[in-house]
């Protein structure tokens, strides 16, 4: 079975997809570490990348300029379309061939999927759970972690689906808004349903 996991950004999703990958035993994948080594040098998306943007979005030694991309993407909506049709089919297509893999070895796994729901791909995996968190706690947290402003943080979260959209969409939710001790245990319960509904089908919300 395959877990997906999202959130915006600031809610925490990485350390609860750690935390629950942890608990259940399983191995993770995360959209943003393939997104990351697709855009190495003389791979499909960095090769694209290469083609569609000017030499300010790489370093000398032909490196992609990440801090610079980053900082594009949450201030320009173009370059940030550009950068998701570059790299999103490319993306879940190695989902898929994980999830695939996974399978063929019955293999649980826990993906994080930041865009899961802005994307359409929910139905690729089993269930579904939603990290979120108050809006000021994802904009101290995305402050803090990105070294950007307050208000480009606030551009990123505009960029993406309402928290709100995605608890409705989603087949569990987890509130991630306090002290992590306190999202553990909400873990733990959503660990027992998944135990007690092997279908994952079940809706659990907080």
């Amino acid at each position: 079975m395959n877990i997906a996991v999202t959130g915006g950004m600031g809610s925490g999703k990485s350390l609860v997809v750690e935390a629950l990958a942890k608990m259940l035993g399983v191995d993770t994948v995360s959209a943003d570490a393939l997104c990351k080594g697709l855009l190495e040098p003389g791979q499909a998306a960095y090769e694209k990348m290469r083609k569609q943007f000017s030499s300010d979005f790489f370093l000398t030694d032909g490196e992609l300029n990440r801090p610079y991309l980053r900082k594009a993407i949450f201030t320009d909506d173009i370059v940030r379309k550009t950068v998701e049709d570059i790299l999103h089919p490319l993306v879940r297509e190695e989902m898929l061939l994980k999830c695939k893999e996974a399978e063929k070895h019955r293999i649980n796994l826990v993906l994080e999927v930041p865009l899961l729901f802005e994307k359409g791909w929910q139905q690729d995996f089993d269930t579904t759970l939603v990290v979120y968190a108050d809006d000021e706690t994802c904009l101290k947290r995305i402050v803090a972690r990105d070294l950007v402003s307050n208000e480009d943080a606030k551009k990123g979260i505009a960029c993406q689906m309402s928290l709100m959209q995605k608890c409705k969409l989603a087949d569990s939710v987890i509130n991630n808004s306090g002290s992590f001790s306190v999202t553990l245990k909400k873990l733990e319960e959503f660990i027992k349903i998944l135990s007690a509904n092997k279908l994952f089908m079940r809706k659990y919300k907080e």
